[in-house]
């Protein structure tokens, strides 16, 4: 996935991120979704999602013995009765006049760098300076030379601690290791609760300001068969709103808007859904699990890339367990297989 950088570092592992960030800032710490169904606190005043799950999953997603959040939060709830947007049919058409390309899984180059609570750990160098509140609110990120760096131009980083249940994920963007780590975006989550969105205006390793970790396939999981939460889509640039996001997302990439209606740009943060009259039975096992958990848990709107792009986490026995003649499958794929569910109040990014 590319657009943004992530540097990912979990108390439970490390992972790279894709992201883009815009340059604005608002103090403050993030506040934490309210679980689906349930009215924020007073302490946590973003908004839950809009529908609480029908057939709730018994469990969240799990990643070397930790959850990743907790279930029936934004990535683990599934999503397969949940209502439609009124203006979905609107949104679509004006996203895919943009890119009416096929989708793809974009592996080889995303890496959850395992780490331990004795990995050594460190303040994270702002790479600028408008994002030196971001990385202030931060605990310091675990991380080994040994570890990977993205080695595209987004430089996503990924640590992720193991140490259940005591889990945490960090992820960076633009991550540079020279004995000082330095990054350009990113965040820190505590997997043992629901997802925690960010403040307005901030960024992650994402331009959304989501999870790059939690909404990637792991290889694992297509070894397994079974994806159990929702997807990060990274769509063509320009396609979506310049300066609109919807909860969970907190930020956008700030491009201006290049799709086929101005008034239905799609905001960052959107919740989609493969279609369920879509036809898959001809798939192979790995391209079939992504579908039905596009059907199932959905995907976020969540940054830009190539074109319409799912992001891969490589495996941990460093062996290619991609089976790409399967996953190609993929490219019969369009937007207009898809449909927006029901959106959260659009807000903008502070100061545009």
């Amino acid at each position: 996935m590319k657009a943004f950088g992530v540097f990912l570092f979990l108390l439970l592992t490390a992972v790279v991120c894709i992201s883009g960030c815009s340059g604005s800032s608002s103090p403050g710490m993030p506040v934490a979704a309210a679980p689906p169904g349930q009215p924020p606190s007073s302490s946590s005043p973003t908004s839950g999602p809009t529908t609480s799950p029908t057939n709730a999953p018994s469990g969240a997603a799990v990643y070397q013995g930790c959850n990743v959040f907790t279930p029936g939060d934004w990535y683990n709830q599934s999503i397969a009765a949940a209502a439609l947007d009124a203006n979905s049919a609107n949104y679509i058409a004006s996203a895919a006049a943009a890119d009416s390309s096929g989708f793809y899984l974009s592996t080889g180059d995303e890496y959850a760098n395992l780490a331990t609570p004795s990995t050594p750990t460190h303040t994270v160098h702002a790479t600028v300076a408008f994002h030196q509140n971001e990385w202030n609110a931060n605990p310091p990120y675990p991380w080994s030379p040994a570890f990977k760096i993205e080695p595209l131009s987004d430089k996503h980083a990924i640590a992720f601690v193991v140490s259940p249940p005591n889990c945490r994920l960090f992820e960076a963007y633009g991550a540079s290791w020279t004995g000082v780590f330095s990054a350009y975006s990113g965040w820190s989550w505590d997997l043992t609760r629901p997802f925690v969105s960010l403040p307005a205006g901030w960024p992650s390793s994402m331009a959304s300001g989501l999870s790059l970790f939690a909404g990637a396939v792991k290889s694992e999981e297509l070894q397994s068969g079974v994806i159990k939460h929702a997807l990060n889509w990274g769509g063509t640039a320009h396609a979506f709103a310049q300066w609109s996001f919807v909860r969970p997302a907190s930020d956008t990439d700030g491009l201006s808007f290049g799709g086929g209606n101005a008034s239905y740009q799609l905001p960052y943060g959107a919740h989609l859904r493969l279609k369920a009259s879509f036809n898959d039975s001809s798939f192979g096992p790995q391209a079939k699990a992504i579908t039905t958990a596009l059907k199932t848990y959905g995907m976020f709107l969540a940054d830009t890339g190539s074109s319409n792009a799912l992001y891969g986490i490589e495996s941990q026995d460093g062996l290619n367990h991609w089976n790409g003649g399967d996953l190609s499958a993929l490219g019969n794929l369009h937007l207009s297989d898809f449909e927006v569910l029901s959106l959260p109040a659009v807000q903008r990014v502070p100061g545009h």
